[in-house]
């Protein structure tokens, strides 16, 4: 069950004393080089959850491990891969890392790879149904193998009365052991920054799928045939698919 923090007074390190503690924060790796109106939210998304972050140790005690989606290495060598990896939460992570917490390999650099190879045969377009119900195989296969190593790292990792933070994409499928108290950390920005990417990806769709139409078109493809209809019923009108709901914009703690 999850419970909004703010239905709670501020947490109290006693409620928890002894008890592995993991703060959960959405991750949103993009590149260096992006839209001014989205590097404007990602920034206030990670000064908004730097504060969350912060406001949490203050009251469960310091962040002792970091753990990030698709870090296999630690130390100094993590820090810069993590740069590449993620350059809006680069500077976060690494001030984490120069005071109480150390970055930890995430992930099995072997199983990572393979997981990246078997979405590039996706990405390519596949015309054999065989080769494809493979790669899609592959790719599912790997990709849950990369949930069970990224639970049993933490699990291994964080021991008693410890505080741990885990980066990773909102879709992720990691199963935390039963003694491990889950923070989701959702400051107000996350809403907003979900909000963007969903509107651009809804206008990519309807690009494509103009181009398509008008590639038809040019194509002389025949026009759909339809039966003729009474002129009191030749208009129609359709609802777009509804949204599914976004979470809301507040940290959560997760039992």
């Amino acid at each position: 069950m999850t419970t909004p923090l703010s239905q709670f007074d501020k947490p109290e390190a006693s409620q928890y004393l002894g008890r592995r503690k993991l703060f959960l924060v959405p991750n949103f790796p993009f590149p260096p080089d992006v839209p001014d109106e989205l590097k404007s939210l990602v920034d206030k998304y990670w000064m908004e959850l730097r504060d969350h972050v912060n406001n949490l140790e203050r009251s469960l005690g310091a962040v002792g491990h970091v753990f990030h989606e698709m870090l296999f290495a630690d130390g100094e060598e993590g820090l810069d891969i993590l740069e590449q990896l993620n350059p809006q939460g680069h500077p976060f992570i690494k001030t984490l890392c120069s005071s109480t917490a150390t970055l930890e390999a995430t992930e099995d650099g072997d199983i990572l790879q393979e997981n990246a190879d078997w979405q590039r045969c996706l990405s390519i377009g596949l015309g054999s149904k065989k080769v494809l119900d493979l790669a899609m195989e592959g790719y599912q296969e790997t990709t849950q193998k990369r949930f069970e190593h990224i639970g049993s790292r933490i699990d291994e990792t964080l021991k008693e009365n410890e505080t741990g933070v885990l980066f990773i994409r909102e879709d992720h499928r990691v199963q935390f052991p039963s003694d491990i108290q889950v923070f989701y950390v959702a400051p107000p920005a996350l809403n907003d920054l979900k909000r963007w990417l969903n509107d651009q990806s809804q206008a990519t769709q309807r690009a494509a799928e103009s181009a398509r139409q008008s590639t038809q078109s040019t194509q002389g493809e025949p026009a759909e045939q339809t039966e003729p209809v009474d002129s009191a019923d030749d208009s129609e009108s359709t609802e777009p698919a509804g949204q599914g709901e976004t979470e809301q914009g507040n940290s959560e703690a997760t039992s």
